[in-house]
C-alpha cells in the first residue's frame, strides 16, 4: 500500500467524446447482436466486438491490439487515458488506491450486477445493463459478479470497455477484510482473493 502513495492520484471526469465513443461502440454492437434475433447459436459477442472494435471510425491515438482472447489494449484516446476491452469469466474484487476507472459493459453471458460500497459505507449490488457506465472513484472497492440468487451459466462472462488514466498494475490492490465481509453478506459466499 506505501507504494501507492508513491503515485500521483489521478481522478478525472471523463470528456464527452469519450463517453460518446463508448456508447458508438455498444450501439453498434447492439444493432449487430438484434440482428441475430431468432437465427440460433450464430452470435458470437466476443467476435462481434472485436470485429468492431477494428472499425476505422473506433481507432485510437494508438493502433488497437485486438489479437486473442483479451483483455485487448485499444491503446490511448486523445485525452491521454487508456481504453480496454476486458473479458472477465470470474470475480475480481479489488480497489484501485490512486486512480479514477470508469467501466462500461458490453455484454454479459448470463446475468450479472456490480458490487460497490455507497457513500454510507454500506455494500451494494448495482444490476448491470449493456452500456450502463461503473464510475469507481479512486479507493473504491468494486467487482461484477454473476446474478446474486440466479444459477450462474458455466460459461458466465461480462465483457466491458474500461478507460483507465494509467496502466493499473501499479494500482491495484485488495481489498480490506471489512469489505470482503461485507461482500459475503451481499453475495451469499466468500469474496476471492483478487490481486
Amino acid at each position: 500500500m506505501s507504494a501507492a502513495l508513491d503515485i500521483p492520484m489521478l481522478d478525472h471526469e471523463l470528456a464527452d467524446d469519450e463517453l460518446q465513443w463508448t456508447k458508438s461502440v455498444y450501439d453498434e454492437f447492439s444493432k449487430v447482436r438484434a440482428s441475430y434475433a431468432g437465427r440460433g447459436g450464430d452470435f458470437d459477442p466476443k467476435e462481434t466486438l472485436r470485429e468492431i472494435l477494428g472499425k476505422s471510425e473506433y481507432q485510437l491515438s494508438n493502433p488497437p491490439d485486438l489479437t486473442g482472447p483479451g483483455p485487448w489494449r485499444l491503446g490511448q484516446n486523445r485525452h491521454g487515458r487508456n481504453a480496454a476491452a476486458v473479458f472477465l469469466p470470474k470475480v475480481e474484487l479489488h480497489t484501485h488506491i490512486r486512480s479514477r476507472t470508469d467501466q462500461f459493459p458490453m455484454y454479459v453471458i448470463g446475468e450479472a450486477e456490480g458490487f460497490a460500497i455507497d457513500g454510507n459505507g454500506q455494500p451494494i449490488l448495482i444490476p448491470v445493463t449493456g452500456g450502463d457506465q461503473f464510475h469507481n472513484n479512486p479507493g473504491a472497492p468494486h467487482a461484477f459478479v454473476p446474478k446474486v440468487g440466479k444459477p450462474t451459466p458455466a460459461n458466465w462472462e461480462i465483457a466491458f470497455i474500461a478507460i483507465t488514466p494509467r496502466n493499473l498494475k501499479e494500482d491495484t490492490h485488495r481489498v480490506s477484510d471489512e469489505v470482503r465481509a461485507a461482500y459475503k453478506r451481499v453475495v451469499g459466499q466468500d469474496a476471492p482473493l483478487g490481486v
